[in-house]
């Protein structure tokens, strides 16, 4: 009789042991929601966030520093915890949301588990910063991950889990960023591309041109993806030729109207409007914001 009580409680433990593990890998392959924010104020940003069904929560990027009350709403949303902070690089229409909640986090109340970013050089950016590169952003959060033991430097080639989505770089800030006059911080972006079980979005940050040449010839055949995230806003970035490599079902662009349909010449996001627009390509703009797709 006690045999037979050993046996049920063994097999009961393994049921439920095996009940776990199937839980666990489905919740790992459950669907994500991607949600896409838009400006408050009119400007040119990138905020992004990615949920589970576990209710485990990634941020990428996060907008000015006037942004950081809306971003700490969708932190205090999930308990003050994220999973995953992903910063593209630092400029401040990046970082600094996150260096503003960050900065005022003396009491601990929100726990970042992991920051990924772009291993600057930090001294070719400050022999190269324009003023409009607003390099105060970039001190700002050098001293602020400087010595953080959840900093991932994140390298061309690398691969990286994102709350069960499969994360793979393909540009970061490397030689050739470092060779260029200007232009540091934007084409020193990370661009990355995470897959789903069915569905993937690449995300370019604020890369351009110049890096088109090394991007597409090392990683030409992993640009195609359901969904990505224009490179600089949608302006003056990545060209037609490689977003005919993407061929998304959709694309997003970071930023307002007075930036993707002013076609006076200052800005030339009007032009890859009218080319997404002759892909049938659908376009998430701040004026739908928050857009939210699922990735299956």
């Amino acid at each position: 009789m006690h045999r037979v009580l050993r046996i049920l409680i063994i097999l009961g433990a393994a049921a439920a042991v095996f009940i776990g593990i199937l839980f666990y890998l489905k919740s790992k392959r459950s669907p994500w929601t991607l949600t896409q924010y838009g400006s408050e104020d009119g400007n040119q940003m990138m905020f992004y966030s990615i949920t589970n069904s576990r209710d485990q929560l990634v941020l990428i990027d996060g907008g000015w520093d006037t942004d950081a009350e809306r971003v700490r709403e969708v932190i205090d949303a999930h308990g003050g915890h994220v999973d995953a902070w992903v910063i593209t690089h630092p400029h401040p229409d990046h970082c600094g949301a996150f260096n503003a909640i960050m900065a005022a986090n003396t009491d601990g109340s929100v726990v970042v588990d992991k920051i990924y970013t772009t291993p600057v050089n930090r001294k070719r950016y400050q022999e190269t910063a324009h003023d409009y590169d607003m390099i105060d952003a970039y001190e700002t959060f050098y001293i602020l991950t400087k010595d953080a033991d959840n900093v991932v430097y994140l390298k061309e080639g690398d691969a990286f889990d994102l709350i069960g989505l499969t994360g793979k770089v393909l540009h970061a800030w490397d030689e050739h960023v470092d060779a260029l006059k200007d232009h540091l911080c934007n084409d020193g972006s990370l661009m990355f591309r995470l897959d789903a079980l069915k569905d993937s979005i690449l995300f370019c940050g604020d890369v351009q041109t110049e890096m088109e040449p090394f991007i597409n010839d090392i990683h030409r055949d992993e640009l195609k993806a359901t969904y990505v995230q224009c490179g600089h806003h949608g302006n003056w970035g990545l060209s037609e030729d490689f977003y005919d490599l993407v061929s998304p079902e959709a694309a997003f662009v970071d930023a307002p109207s007075s930036i993707i349909d002013d076609e006076s010449g200052v800005y030339d996001g009007w032009k890859l409007r009218d080319y997404f627009r002759e892909k049938d390509v659908m376009v998430f703009r701040f004026e739908t914001a928050p857009n939210t797709v699922v990735l299956k």
